[in-house]
């Protein structure tokens, strides 16, 4: 992504175009803090207390004690009892897991546990970060595409017409869905990635796989045995492994 971006940004100004179009690309460290107030206005989520759920939270703080962190993240609840779904947000320094309703109900203890350590694992290893830079980069692709494209068509007047390379302009013309690839492909391996740091943390390949069955059959329904095996070039366009795949490295890597 960031080739593609330094080609942009050269044919639009050559190596002062490079420079400009990277030094605008990462985004800024030091987000702010995730407040219960802030929580509850995005996701509608309430802050849950250790005193209320101190099973669920020995849990979270023998994760986080496997993982190093210094800072337990805070935890929230949705209150949708017909969705499946966790969500990891912040860093190391300031985290926080969303976690609905319908999967606390819906799974046991040592599948939750599998759950929390995967998105504990987002939380140590930064992905929040890591993709907001890789959407910040899309973002400045696709506005550099647009400028080397009419830097392209300006040098075509002043050379009276003269063809473009056609190579280049194959590039220039897919850099965008390239960009877009790169980012999806990035998501699926910090995704495999946080599996295996989940198995590591918990030692439990049994618990996490079959969790991740019950969410792949709750969010695919009567196709989801279609879906767990997907393949071809309809796996580029997931921002996740297909189940399978995942179940299958988190075999590899458990026997």
């Amino acid at each position: 992504m960031m080739m593609l971006l330094a080609l942009c940004g050269w044919i639009v100004g050559g190596a002062e175009g490079v420079q400009r179009a990277l030094m605008g690309s990462v985004p800024r460290r030091g987000d702010s803090a995730i407040s219960p107030e802030m929580m509850y206005r995005w996701f509608g989520a309430r802050l849950l207390s250790p005193a209320g759920l101190p099973k669920l939270f020995g849990i979270l703080a023998n994760v986080c004690g496997r993982a190093g962190l210094s800072r337990l993240p805070d935890l929230y609840c949705l209150a949708a009892p017909g969705d499946m779904n966790a969500y990891a947000l912040g860093s190391p320094g300031g985290g926080a897991i969303v976690l609905t309703e319908g999967l606390l109900r819906g799974l046991t203890c040592g599948e939750i546990a599998g759950i929390l350590a995967h998105e504990v694992a987002h939380i140590r290893n930064n992905d929040a970060w890591t993709m907001s830079w890789a959407a910040s980069l899309r973002c400045a692709i696709n506005n550099w595409t647009a400028l080397a494209g009419l830097s392209l068509l300006r040098t075509q007047r002043h050379h009276g017409g003269l063809a473009v390379s056609q190579p280049l302009a194959a590039l220039l013309s897919a850099a965008p869905a390239l960009g877009q690839l790169l980012g999806l492909a990035l998501s699926r391996v910090r995704e495999l990635d946080a599996d295996a740091t989940a198995l590591e943390l918990t030692g439990d390949s049994h618990a996490l796989i079959t969790a991740l069955g019950k969410l792949e059959r709750h969010h695919a329904g009567p196709a989801a045995s279609a879906l767990a095996f997907e393949d071809g070039s309809m796996r580029l366009l997931r921002s996740h492994p297909a189940t399978s795949e995942r179940v299958g490295t988190l075999l590899s890597l458990a026997y």
